[in-house]
């Protein structure tokens, strides 16, 4: 009888976490899907970035969204990395370029654009007013990220 009381009380504790699963830490990420609104062009552009966004911050008023980018290399002052869904899954290729002392969040740490390495999982941001991509959240006018080209999108 123990067993059957605490087992209930664990489903009906857990039954408030599972409807707010995509929009607090789930599939989206935290504030993803309530919290933010993508540009018209940057959808055209990545009409898949919604489901990979990993948080929402609000920075001097803006919200800026997550995302993540597997570095896959780094030629000269070139970089290409898998945009990465948040199931892991590799949703387009990016190759962009930035200022070489640009400062991007890799990890738990912070590294310029030019000592980025393959293999580096590094996080950019999206302001929700433009369809730019930006190192850190904040920085409209320096660490902006500029793609010039964009491989084709996965399933």
């Amino acid at each position: 009888m123990n067993a059957r009381i605490t087992l209930a009380l664990v489903v009906l504790a857990a039954a408030p976490l599972v409807g707010r699963a995509d929009d607090k830490g789930g599939a989206a990420g935290t504030g993803c899907l309530s919290n933010f609104t993508y540009s018209k062009e940057f959808l055209a552009k990545y009409p898949k970035a919604p489901s990979a966004c990993r948080e929402v911050q609000v920075k001097d008023g803006q919200r800026w969204a997550r995302f993540e980018a597997n570095v896959i290399s780094h030629k000269s002052e070139q970089v290409t990395a898998d945009f990465i869904g948040n199931f892991g899954d590799k949703l387009a290729t990016l190759t962009f370029t930035a200022a070489q002392d640009a400062v991007l969040q890799v990890g738990d740490k912070t590294e310029k654009f030019s000592e980025l390495q393959r293999g580096d999982t590094l996080s950019f941001w999206v302001p929700e007013s433009r369809a730019g991509m930006y190192a850190q959240p904040g920085v409209l006018n320096t660490g902006k990220l500029s793609v010039i080209s964009t491989g084709s999108q996965e399933r």
